[in-house]
C-alpha cells in the first residue's frame, strides 16, 4: 500500500513542466479566441451567403455574424433572401422589396456535451424577427415551387439509406415572427403577426437537459388573435409544463389548397376541432418526456380525386390516451367513424385508384449498414377501441371492359385490443352487400374476430350470412353475367420468405339464400334456383390438414330437396359427405340435353342417397359415390312423331358403389317398373329409336346400317378394340317388372301396330370377372296372345363374350303382318300363326345360332300392288315349305366368328332367309331334297335311250318327289319329255328291232297256246335270241342279201341286226313320240304309284331341241324334267 501526500500548490506552480503546459494552454486559449471573436465570423458569413444562395437559387444578404468559442454561442443578423428583380412585392412589417425569407436576429447556443452524444445538443435557440412571404400565381405554383420541384425529384442514382440524425434542441424562442400571403389565384391576402412560439425542446436523444422555457404559441392571423396557452411549475422538483392545442371549427378545405406539394388528392370539405394537451415533463436525472394527449374531432369530411371521390365521413372522433412523442409510442384510447363512405375504382388498366394516389416508388437503395442504434425503433401503436358505424364502400370495377359495381351497406365495425407488438385485434363486423338486380346481401356478420398482423394469422368465432339474393346468368355468346374478378395490374410479389396468412373460423352459419342461374345459350333458355335453407360448417382452415365439418339443406328448382353433411378437408381435397337428394325436377334441365335430343321429357324427377367420397389420387382426385340413385316418375315424347316414347314409374339403382380413379362400378340392384317404350317407324322408313339424337349440320352422316351384298356378307365394320384395361363391373341383380313396349310402323300402308306387354324379368350375376356368368329371365306377351319367353347365360363385361340364350314366342298371328307382306311379298295375309324358338350360343367369341321359324296356316289373301314386292314366286316358294298340315317348319342354323370384322349377325340371318327364297325359286327341288332326301337330281328322271321305261333307281326318285308332293298340297308338278336326238335315235332303232324279235317269240308262245303279256315283257333266252332274230329278218320287207337261187341268204347275227338297224324307221315324229311316251310313263307313275292327285299332274309338249330348257349337269339328254307351280 503506498500514500499521496499533501500537494502544495505553489510548488506545482514552481514546477517547470507545470507552467510549460500551463503556458501552451493559455496560447490554445487565447488563439481559440482569436479565430472565433475575429476571423471564424467573415469566414462563416461568406460561406453562408454563397452557400445559402446557391441552395436557394436567390440571392442572400446577411449584416453581421458573431461567434462566441467559449460559450458556443453563434449569432447571425440580418439574413434575407430576395426574389428576382420584379418577382415580389413591398411586404408589409417592415419587410424589404422582393424579399421572401428573413429574420432580425437568430441566436444558438451549443453546449460541449454534443461530442459525447456524437450528435447535435443545442442549450437554447432564439429567433426573432422572422419574415416570410408566399406568393401563390395565376397558374397555381408558388414563389418557391422550383425548389419544391428540385428537392423533392427522386435522386438519379439510390443513395445509401442513412441513419436518422441524432440532435437535441431545447429553449427554442421565436418572437416577431410574420407570415406574408397573397393569393393571386384567389385575389386575396393573408397576414400573420406577431407570432410567437416557445417549445421546451425537440430531440431525438434520450437525456437529461435542462429547460426554462413554457410551451407557447400565440399569434394575430388576419387581425384575429390566436393564442394556445400553457402552465408550468417550474418551482416544483419535476419540472413540468402544460400546452392546450385547441382548435374550433378550422374549414380544412380553405388551407388545403395552399398545399406547397402538388397532391393527387383534394380536400372538399371537413371542419376540424381539437382538445389536445402538450406536456413536457423533466425530473431529476431522468430523461425528458414530451407527450400529447386529448381528443380530435373531424366532421363533415370529404376528399377526392380527380377522377371522383375517394372518402367522406360524417364524423370521425379520436381519443388519445397518450402520445409520447419522443419514444414514438402512440396509446389511443377510441376512434369512433360515424357515416364514412369509401369509394374504390379500378380502372380498366387495372390500376385501384387508393393505390394510384402513392407517390412513384424510387429506385432500390443499397442495403443500410447493420448497425442501428437502439433509438431507432419502430413506432409502438396501440388502439384499445375502434367503433364505426353506418359505413359503406363503393366499388366501380371498369377493368373487365363491363362496368361492375358493387357497394358494401350499413357497416358496423367494433375492434378492440390493437397493439402493433403482437396483441391480436379482437373485431366483429356486419353489413350488407348491394350489387343491383345480381347480387343482394341482406346480413353479414364476423364475430368474435381476433386478428394477428405481425403473426399473419386471422381468427374469427362466428361468420354469419343471411339474405343472399344472386342472379347469375350467361349469354348467347356465353358470357358470363355477373362479377367478373377485377383485372387488377399485376403488384410486387411479395417475398417468399414471408409466412402465409393462417385463417381460421370456428362456426360459418349461411341462411335464406336463394341463387337463380339463367342460360341464354340454349333456347328456350335455361333456368335453376337453389335456395339455400342454412348450411352450417365449423373449423374452416387455411391450414392444408384441417377438417372441417358441414352441414347443409337446399332446395333445387322449387321442389327438389338436397341434404349434404359430413366432414371434409378441402384443401387435399379428402372427406366423406352424406347426401341426401328427393324430387329433383329433371325439366328445368331439359334445355342442356333438348338441343340434342329428339325428345322432350314432359316430367322426372331424381332421388339419391348416399355417401360422396373424395380422395386424392394419383392423377389428381378420386371421387366415388356409395349408396343408391332412383329416376322416377318419368315421361317423355318422341318430337318428331309427337308422341310419348318412354316412361316408368321407377328406375331404380341400389347398393351403388362406384370410384373414379381407380374406376370400379358395383351396383347391388337395379329396377326398372311400370316402364313404357314406344318404337315407330315414320313414314320415310325412319326408326325413331335411330333419330333421338340430333345430327348437327357439321356432323358426318352416319354410316348406313349393314347391307347384305349380293356375295351374300354382310358388309359391317366393328369398332376397333379399346387397348386400356376393362372398368371391374358387378351388377348384383336386375328386375323387370310391369313394362309394354308399343310398336308402330306408319311406312307400311296400312299401317302396322303391335305390343310387347306384360314384360317382366330378371338379370342375376352380371359380372367382370373372368370365369362368371349371369342368369338371365325375361317373359312377356305379344299383343297379349303369344307368349314370349328368354332365359340365357351370358357375361357381356368379359373380355372373350359369353352367351348361351334361349328364346321363344309362340302363337304370333300374322293378320297383323299383312301390310308388311302385302308391300313386300305382294300379297296380303288371311291367316296363320308365327312361332319362333331361338338359340344362341356364344363361346370364345364364335357364335353358334340356330332360329326356327314355324309358321302354322299360312294363308296369303288377295295380290297387292306395290312397287316394293319381289318379283320371286312367293305363293311358290310357300307351298314349297308349307306341308300338307299347313304348317312351315324352318330351321336356319348361323355359325361365325365375332373377332371377323365382316361378320354381323343381322345380315347373316337376313341373308339366309333371303337365300332360302331365292333356293326355293331357283332350285326347288333342290329344296324338297333337302327336306325329304335327295338333291338337285329329284328335278328330273333318265331313261335308257330310245326307251321310255322306267328303270327302278328312277322308280326311288319318284317315290321321293311324290312323297314331297304329298306332303305339299299346294305344289303342282309339269312334266316335259325329252331326248337326245343322236343317241335316242340309235336307241329307238334298237328298241324296235328288240320289239320286233320280241314279236316273234310271243306269236310262238300263242300259237302253242301259252299265257303271254305285251311285246316288252316277253323274254328270250340269249340262246334263243339268234333264231328268233332270223325270224324277225326275214319277216321284215327291206331287200335283202340272197344267194345264187334267189333265195334270202343266211347271215351272221351281226349282219343280221345291221340290216335291220339300217331299215328301222327312226324319224323326228318317232322321237317326238319317244318323249310323249316318257312323260306320260312319269305322269302315270305319279298318279297311281306315288298317289298324287292327277289335277296336279301336267304334261308338257316334248322338248326335242337340245339345250333347250332346265340345264342339269351330268344329267342324259334321255329325260323327263319337272318343274314346280
Amino acid at each position: 500500500m503506498f500514500k499521496i501526500g499533501k500537494i502544495d500548490p505553489a510548488t506545482v506552480a514552481r514546477d517547470p513542466r507545470t507552467r510549460k503546459w500551463g503556458l501552451r494552454l493559455a496560447a490554445a486559449f487565447v488563439v481559440v479566441g482569436i479565430l472565433g471573436f475575429l476571423a471564424a465570423p467573415p469566414l462563416l458569413k461568406w460561406l453562408l451567403v454563397a452557400k445559402l444562395g446557391e441552395a436557394l437559387q436567390r440571392e442572400v444578404t446577411v449584416e453581421s455574424v458573431s461567434l462566441n468559442p467559449y460559450t458556443l454561442t453563434a449569432t447571425i443578423r440580418g439574413l434575407s433572401v430576395r426574389e428576382p428583380a420584379g418577382d415580389g412585392q413591398e411586404g408589409e412589417g417592415g419587410g424589404a422589396a422582393n424579399e421572401v425569407l428573413g429574420f432580425d436576429s437568430l441566436r444558438v447556443n451549443a453546449e460541449f456535451r454534443s461530442a459525447l452524444v456524437a450528435g447535435v445538443v443545442v442549450k437554447e435557440v432564439e429567433l426573432l424577427g422572422p419574415r416570410l412571404r408566399v406568393t401563390r400565381t395565376a397558374d397555381g405554383r408558388y414563389n418557391f415551387s422550383d425548389l419544391l420541384d428540385e428537392w423533392l425529384a427522386p435522386p438519379a442514382e439510390p443513395k445509401e439509406d442513412a441513419a436518422p440524425p441524432r440532435f437535441s434542441v431545447s429553449n427554442i424562442q421565436i418572437a416577431g415572427g410574420s407570415v406574408d400571403f397573397d393569393d393571386r389565384l384567389q385575389g386575396v391576402s393573408h397576414a400573420v403577426r406577431d407570432l410567437t412560439l416557445r417549445l421546451p425542446f425537440v430531440s431525438s436523444l434520450s437525456f437529461y437537459a435542462e429547460t426554462y422555457v413554457e410551451p407557447h404559441f400565440s399569434a394575430t392571423v388576419n387581425d384575429a388573435p390566436l393564442l394556445l396557452t400553457g402552465k408550468s411549475r417550474p418551482f416544483a422538483e419535476a419540472h413540468e409544463s402544460e400546452l392546450a392545442l385547441d382548435l374550433d371549427d378550422l374549414q380544412l378545405a380553405r388551407y388545403f389548397a395552399y398545399s406547397p406539394v402538388a397532391l393527387p388528392v383534394r380536400i372538399d370539405g371537413g371542419a376540424l376541432d381539437s382538445r389536445l394537451r402538450l406536456r413536457f415533463l423533466q425530473a431529476p436525472d431522468q430523461p425528458a418526456t414530451l407527450t400529447l394527449d386529448g381528443s380530435l374531432a373531424l366532421r363533415d369530411f370529404r376528399l377526392a380525386a380527380a377522377d371522383g371521390p375517394l372518402l367522406a365521413m360524417k364524423r370521425l372522433d379520436v381519443g388519445l390516451r397518450e402520445v409520447d412523442l419522443i419514444r414514438l409510442a402512440v396509446g389511443i384510447e377510441r376512434i369512433a367513424v360515424e357515416a364514412p363512405e369509401v369509394d374504390v375504382r379500378i380502372g380498366k388498366d387495372g390500376v385501384l385508384n387508393w393505390l394510384a394516389l402513392a407517390p412513384p416508388a424510387a429506385p432500390a437503395a443499397k442495403p443500410a449498414p447493420a448497425a442501428a442504434a437502439a433509438d431507432e425503433a419502430a413506432p409502438q401503436v396501440s388502439i384499445d377501441r375502434i367503433e364505426l358505424r353506418d359505413g359503406s364502400v363503393r366499388l366501380l370495377d371498369l377493368s373487365t371492359g363491363t362496368e361492375q359495381r358493387l357497394a358494401l351497406r350499413d357497416l358496423r365495425l367494433d375492434a378492440s385490443g390493437f397493439d402493433s407488438g403482437g396483441k391480436p385485434l379482437a373485431l366483429a363486423l356486419a353489413g350488407r352487400v348491394d350489387g343491383g338486380e345480381r347480387l343482394q346481401v341482406g346480413e353479414f356478420a364476423v364475430n368474435d374476430g381476433r386478428l394477428d398482423l405481425p403473426g399473419r394469422a386471422l381468427r374469427i368465432g362466428e361468420y354469419a350470412m343471411r339474405g343472399v339474393r344472386a342472379s347469375v346468368g350467361r349469354g348467347k355468346d356465353g358470357s358470363l353475367r355477373f362479377f367478373h374478378p377485377p383485372a387488377l395490374k399485376a403488384a410486387k410479389e411479395e417475398d417468399d420468405a414471408a409466412a402465409p396468412w393462417r385463417v381460421v373460423v370456428d362456426r360459418l352459419n349461411l341462411a335464406d339464400h336463394r341463387l337463380r342461374f339463367e342460360d341464354a345459350t340454349h333456347a328456350p333458355a335455361a333456368v335453376q334456383t337453389v335456395e339455400l335453407a342454412s348450411l352450417e360448417a365449423a373449423n374452416l382452415s387455411t391450414a392444408p390438414d384441417a377438417e372441417m365439418r358441414v352441414a347443409a339443406k337446399l332446395r333445387v328448382n322449387r321442389k327438389g330437396e338436397a341434404e349434404i353433411s359430413g366432414k371434409l378437408r378441402p384443401l387435399q381435397p379428402q372427406g366423406t359427405l352424406q347426401l341426401n337428394l328427393r324430387g329433383i325436377e329433371l325439366l328445368p334441365l331439359q334445355p342442356y340435353f333438348g338441343e340434342m335430343l329428339n325428345l322432350t321429357v314432359t316430367r322426372g324427377v331424381v332421388s339419391a342417397k348416399g355417401d360422396v367420397r373424395l380422395a386424392p389420387a394419383k392423377d389428381g382426385l378420386a371421387v366415388g359415390y356409395k349408396g343408391s340413385l332412383t329416376l322416377g316418375d318419368f315421361n317423355s315424347v318422341d318430337k318428331i312423331n309427337s308422341a310419348g316414347f318412354l316412361r316408368w314409374k321407377s328406375f331404380h339403382f341400389g347398393q351403388i358403389d362406384v370410384l373414379s380413379d381407380p374406376p370400379s362400378v358395383a351396383v347391388g340392384e337395379i329396377a326398372l317398373s311400370d316402364f313404357f317404350a314406344r318404337v315407330i317407324v315414320s313414314p320415310e322408313g325412319r326408326l325413331n329409336l335411330l333419330q333421338m339424337v340430333k345430327e348437327t349440320a357439321d356432323e358426318a352422316p352416319a354410316e348406313a346400317p349393314p347391307v347384305v351384298s349380293g356375295e351374300g356378307r354382310a358388309e359391317a365394320a366393328l369398332p376397333p378394340k379399346a387397348e386400356s384395361a376393362p372398368i371391374p363391373v358387378k351388377i348384383g341383380k336386375v328386375t323387370l317388372q310391369g313394362g309394354r313396349i308399343a310398336f308402330s310402323d306408319n311406312f307400311v300402308k296400312p299401317n302396322y301396330s303391335a305390343n310387347l306387354t306384360q314384360v317382366g324379368g330378371r338379370v342375376t350375376g352380371l359380372s367382370s370377372v373372368e370365369g362368371t356368368v349371369a342368369d338371365l329371365e325375361l317373359r312377356g306377351s305379344y299383343d297379349d296372345l303369344a307368349p314370349l319367353t328368354v332365359t340365357a347365360k351370358l357375361n357381356p363385361f368379359a373380355a372373350r363374350r359369353t352367351l348361351d340364350l334361349d328364346a321363344e314366342v309362340k302363337g304370333i298371328e300374322l293378320t297383323g303382318f299383312s301390310p308388311y307382306s302385302g308391300k313386300y311379298a305382294g300379297y296380303a295375309i288371311d291367316k296363320g300363326k308365327l312361332s319362333l324358338f331361338l338359340k344362341y350360343k356364344i363361346d370364345d367369341d364364335r357364335l353358334v345360332a340356330e332360329n326356327r321359324i314355324f309358321l302354322d296356316q299360312l294363308t296369303f289373301g288377295a295380290p297387292v300392288e306395290s312397287p316394293d314386292a319381289t318379283r320371286l314366286p312367293v305363293t311358290l316358294a310357300v307351298s314349297l315349305l308349307k306341308n300338307r298340315a299347313g304348317e312351315i317348319d324352318v330351321n336356319l342354323p348361323i355359325s361365325g366368328s365375332l373377332d371377323d370384322p365382316e361378320f354381323s349377325l343381322g345380315g347373316v340371318i337376313v341373308r339366309v332367309i333371303v337365300n332360302l327364297f331365292v333356293k326355293a325359286v331357283t332350285s326347288p327341288f333342290a329344296l324338297l331334297g333337302s327336306l325329304f332326301g335327295g338333291g338337285e337330281e329329284m328335278a328330273y328322271v333318265e331313261f335308257d335311250h330310245g326307251y321310255a321305261t322306267l328303270a327302278a333307281p328312277m322308280r326311288e326318285r319318284l317315290q321321293t318327289l311324290a312323297k314331297a308332293l304329298v306332303d305339299r298340297p299346294g305344289l303342282k308338278i309339269e312334266l316335259a319329255g325329252r331326248i337326245d336326238p343322236d343317241a335316242d335315235r340309235e336307241g329307238l332303232k334298237q328298241a324296235t328291232m328288240l320289239r320286233r324279235v320280241k314279236a316273234q317269240r310271243l306269236e310262238e308262245l300263242v300259237k302253242q297256246g301259252t299265257e303271254a303279256g305285251s311285246v316288252d315283257s316277253v323274254e328270250i333266252a340269249d340262246k334263243d335270241y339268234p333264231r328268233y332274230l332270223e325270224r324277225a329278218y326275214k319277216a321284215e320287207k327291206f331287200p335283202k342279201p340272197r344267194n345264187v337261187v334267189g333265195l334270202v341268204k343266211d347271215l351272221p347275227v351281226e349282219e343280221m341286226e345291221k340290216l335291220m338297224l339300217a331299215n328301222m324307221p327312226a324319224d323326228d315324229e318317232a322321237l317326238r313320240r319317244l318323249a310323249d311316251r316318257r312323260a306320260r310313263e312319269v305322269a302315270q307313275w305319279l298318279t297311281s304309284e306315288g298317289k298324287v292327285a292327277s289335277e296336279r299332274v301336267f304334261i308338257l309338249q316334248p322338248n326335242l331341241t337340245p339345250g333347250a330348257g332346265p340345264q342339269h349337269e351330268k344329267a342324259k339328254g334321255s329325260r323327263v324334267d319337272f318343274s314346280l307351280k
